[in-house]
């Protein structure tokens, strides 16, 4: 969040924000260590890599990775990006356990292969696919300077020059999972800017016949309605699918789901949070 704001706020004016990015990119070192986990850093993204060089990347969602994934576990990073939380995973869930590490961005998908290589990881499948409601062929829209920002639909028109676009695969991820005979997960981490909506839809029988599973996923409203998805109606989903929900605070809170339309009027625009769900016993 303190990220989110210096960047999209602070430094929202061009001038500023070109500066700056050139500065992080100055500073960037090729690899950076978390716990005993090695990640890759991509030396054009300034956000994603720099955040993680400052340390300040997702404090919250790391307290609660570490707490919950553990030995033996079944990983599926939706949205891996450079591999961050498949990098953590590799330590974390060691040998006997499974990742599925999902980026659909060639360049990120590279740096999130290298990050593989760099931990000697060999429980890793990595696929650029991106997690949708079905199979076929879209377009990525890739940010120049945010690679975390990538969008399945059209941005803003009035920041056009700041994206290209990029066809790549989608499927669901429950006929990926069936391919690699993959029955059932144990943590699920998704964050792909607002296209959540497709990637729970094409999960639908991996959630239901996954006993012990803990769901952590951005949920960020705009998004979500940009990308064609009702965002009280995904929670609802999520409900329905047989998750207890929590919202995870930027301080590494869980605090239970009462009031889907409250949780949403809290987060316009740019505003985004977490949502936990589990499996009810």
């Amino acid at each position: 969040m303190i990220a989110e704001f210096i960047y999209c706020t602070l430094l929202r004016p061009r001038p500023l924000r070109r500066f700056a990015n050139w500065l992080i990119r100055a500073l960037l070192p090729r690899i950076v260590r978390y716990d005993d986990a090695v990640i890759v850093l991509n030396p054009r993204d300034p956000v994603v890599s720099g955040a993680l060089f400052f340390r300040v990347y997702e404090r919250g969602e790391l307290a609660f990775f570490r707490d919950t994934c553990k030995p033996g576990m079944t990983f599926l990073d939706v949205g891996a990006n450079i591999g961050f939380y498949t990098a953590l995973a590799c330590k974390r869930i060691g040998p006997s356990g499974k990742i599925i590490a999902l980026e659909p961005d060639p360049e990120s998908h590279g740096f999130l292969k290298e990050t593989i290589a760099a931990n000697n990881a060999t429980n890793v499948t990595a696929m650029p696919i991106a997690a949708a409601a079905t199979r076929g062929r879209l377009k990525l829209f890739v940010s120049s300077d945010n690679r975390g920002d990538n969008r399945l639909y059209q941005p803003d028109a009035s920041t056009a020059a700041d994206w290209q676009a990029v066809e790549v695969e989608t499927a669901p991820v429950d006929e990926l999972l069936e391919r690699l005979g993959v029955e059932r997960v144990d943590f699920i981490k998704i964050d792909v800017q607002g296209a959540e909506g497709g990637v729970i839809a094409g999960l639908e029988q991996t959630i239901r016949r996954s006993p012990s599973l803990v769901l952590m996923t951005e949920f960020w409203p705009h998004g979500l309605r940009q990308a064609g998805t009702n965002p009280k109606a995904f929670l609802e989903e999520l409900r329905n699918l047989g998750l207890e929900l929590s919202e995870l605070t930027a301080g590494g809170q869980l605090l239970p789901l009462t009031d889907f339309d409250a949780l949403i009027a809290r987060h316009p625009g740019r505003r985004y949070t977490n949502i936990i769900g589990r499996k009810k016993a």
